[in-house]
């Protein structure tokens, strides 16, 4: 029995870290262009100002924070 417990603590873990982490490559997803324009034309739909570069991708807003706080509305 404490084995099953463990193992469905260990199960319930996986799961909402799941949800978590579709959560946060979803918002990705939605927000990551192969190109300025792209992102720019994004960024203005969204409302916010700007662009930045995230690796070899173009992303809308000044920044990553803001472009969460943006796709959350």
């Amino acid at each position: 029995m404490h084995i099953f417990l463990r193992n469905y603590k260990f199960l319930f873990f996986l799961f909402f870290l799941s949800l978590n982490l579709n959560s946060y490559s979803h918002a990705h997803m939605r927000g990551t262009f192969h190109s300025e324009e792209e992102a720019e034309n994004r960024s203005l739909e969204l409302g916010c100002e700007g662009i930045h570069k995230n690796q070899d991708k173009w992303m809308p807003c000044k920044n990553e924070k803001e472009l969460h706080i943006y796709l959350r509305k």
